[in-house]
């Protein structure tokens, strides 16, 4: 599962963590070490959420594959 860390006064999207063993608790608590923060401190700054695809972007199986848009024909003379 994902997980994203928020800015609370902006709503912009920090950092985003992808971990399997991670639950929503586990991720808090590996966000607020990174920070380097008291519980008090980080919870009054950021919010740590499950991830949501950013608007726009739309979702894949396999990630993005560029390189099947590109054209395979090469400019042989």
């Amino acid at each position: 599962m994902k997980f994203q860390l928020v800015m609370k006064n902006t709503g912009d999207i920090i950092t985003v963590t992808d971990s399997r063993v991670f639950g929503l608790d586990e991720a808090k608590a590996y966000y607020i070490r990174m920070k380097q923060l008291k519980e008090k401190e980080f919870n009054k700054l950021y919010i740590v959420e499950e991830y949501k695809l950013p608007k726009g972007i739309l979702p894949t199986k396999h990630g993005i594959k560029w390189w099947e848009d590109e054209i395979t024909k090469l400019d042989d003379f």
